[in-house]
């Protein structure tokens, strides 16, 4: 008897285990079929000069950032200026750029490169326009220096310049193709489900209280290795205020209806940036308290008070007067918003994000 009970869980807990891989492999395969964005690439040849300029993406939300690469390789005795955009690029605002001088790679030559990362704040197909690097072609001169003759004449540089054709970048609204608060699914009427035979009953039975027994084995593992001990994960505000902007454009709230959660969500993220980065206790003031203890405090511009005071407003509307935003009016928010947490940057100071906060009080318990 005992026996053939051991036979009997032996065969649940590997039809669970065919259970649990089977849906692996499913989460495997559709991970696989969703297609990659690589980016766009334009390169340009001309003369001793090559030009590159690539994207990490083609299509981005708007609270995601595109990155720009813009690579130049030249031979030696080739000078080269690189493209100048200012504070934006064609509908794009530049939001961090980097740049590295001439350094010597293989073959002889030479490398420039420029690295932007840009975002724009409404949803749309923008083109970029022909990006162009200018340069010098001084290797007659170099070669003159080297082998001077009576007879040569001086060969001065000549002046010429290299372009990558335009490109389009796409930015997706939070918006599109989402909620809708004038249109419902209509209620569809009761289904007749068939009766499922009783072998089968009780092997799924079986099957899932050996999956109830394995979730619970994975869980006392987890947290076993949690209480191993607490980690303390120190990011700057402005990191943790943009990782929680994220994480709220990932949750999806606008296209499941719950806007007004959105507006709550994102005014806390920023009052909890406010209370990082400035001291001010700003999550538990009413707004009415934290206009006040605003227009006292000198940390702030006059600029980036006015920005805060119609921020709290835009969100008191629709927290407390249930008033409902158009896109443009949410992504209009969403980008004031995420465009005073990086107005307001100090990379200097640190905390400790409240998921890592949660953890050691878990793991102290």
């Amino acid at each position: 008897m005992r026996l053939r009970r051991g036979v009997i869980l032996v065969v649940i807990l590997s039809r669970a285990g065919a259970i649990v891989a089977s849906g692996c492999k499913k989460e495997q395969s559709a991970e696989t079929a969703k297609v990659k964005d690589t980016g766009i690439t334009r390169t340009a040849l001309r003369g001793p000069v090559k030009l590159t300029v690539q994207t990490d993406r083609s299509t981005a939300t708007i609270a995601e950032r595109f990155k720009v690469t813009i690579t130049v390789e030249a031979e030696d005795g080739v000078d080269v200026e690189m493209p100048h955009f200012g504070e934006s690029l064609g509908a794009f605002a530049i939001r961090d750029f980097h740049e590295t001088s001439a350094r010597p790679i293989e073959g002889g030559k030479r490398r420039w490169t420029q690295q932007y990362e840009i975002d724009c704040d409404l949803s749309g197909k923008y083109k970029v326009d022909p990006i162009t690097a200018k340069f010098v072609d001084r290797r007659k001169e170099a070669l003159q220096r080297a082998h001077p003759t009576t007879t040569a004449t001086s060969q001065p540089g000549l002046h010429n310049q290299v372009t990558a054709d335009a490109f389009e970048l796409e930015v997706t609204s939070l918006l599109e193709g989402q909620f809708d608060p004038q249109k419902f699914r209509d209620v569809k009427g009761p289904v007749d489900l068939p009766t499922p035979p009783s072998r089968w009953y009780w092997w799924a039975l079986g099957g899932g209280a050996a999956a109830i027994v394995l979730i619970v084995l994975v869980v006392w593992l987890v947290r076993r290795r949690r209480r191993r001990g607490p980690r303390f994960v120190e990011v700057p505000p402005h990191e943790w205020a943009m990782a929680e902007l994220q994480r709220l454009v990932d949750e999806d709230l606008l296209g499941k209806g719950r806007v007004q959660e959105f507006y709550y969500r994102l005014n806390g993220i920023i009052r909890q940036y406010i209370e990082h980065r400035f001291g001010l206790t700003a999550p538990e003031m009413t707004t009415e308290e934290f206009l006040a203890a605003l227009r006292d405090s000198d940390h702030l511009s006059p600029g980036h008070k006015e920005l805060l005071k119609r921020f709290m407003a835009a969100c008191d509307l629709v927290k407390y007067a249930r008033y409902l935003p158009g896109s443009e009016e949410v992504e209009q928010v969403f980008a004031t918003a995420r465009d005073f947490i990086v107005q307001t940057t100090d990379r200097g100071k640190a905390i400790v994000p409240a998921a890592d906060e949660e953890e050691m009080q878990e793991s102290a318990a």
